[in-house]
């Protein structure tokens, strides 16, 4: 079974996932970029859902620090997950050639859809 590590700092939300993804992964969670730091870093994941704004360090911040500290190592294993739609988020993204998705477009069946498609890539 593959293993997913999700970040979400919305309790309702990462509870949400967790209930949609459980039956086809193993789904281990995280609720600030800290939490999330460590467990990338001290365990093996198959693909790490990360969202975009985070307590203790943010998302990107928590990106950036993998790429400094393990370059390319993670880059195709990180989705991003946001409900920040604005022009500016998208560059980021393109720029970076990271993978992402808004999560707020997305109904239950569409973000376990979403999920299962980063699997075939």
């Amino acid at each position: 079974m593959s293993k997913i590590l999700l970040i979400e700092d919305d309790k309702f939300l990462r509870d949400i996932y967790v209930q949609m993804l459980s039956p086809v992964y193993e789904v281990d969670k995280a609720e600030d970029g800290e939490i999330a730091y460590d467990k990338i870093t001290k365990n093996s994941y198959d693909l790490i859902l990360l969202d975009m704004f985070l307590p203790k360090m943010d998302g990107k911040i928590v990106f950036e620090k993998l790429e400094l500290d393990f370059p390319n190592k993670y880059n195709n294993k990180i989705v991003f997950m946001t409900n920040d739609d604005s022009e500016q988020t998208h560059k980021y993204f393109k720029e970076k050639n990271i993978n992402y998705f808004i999560k707020s477009t997305l109904n239950p069946e569409e973000f376990v859809n979403k999920v299962k498609s980063y699997f075939k890539i």
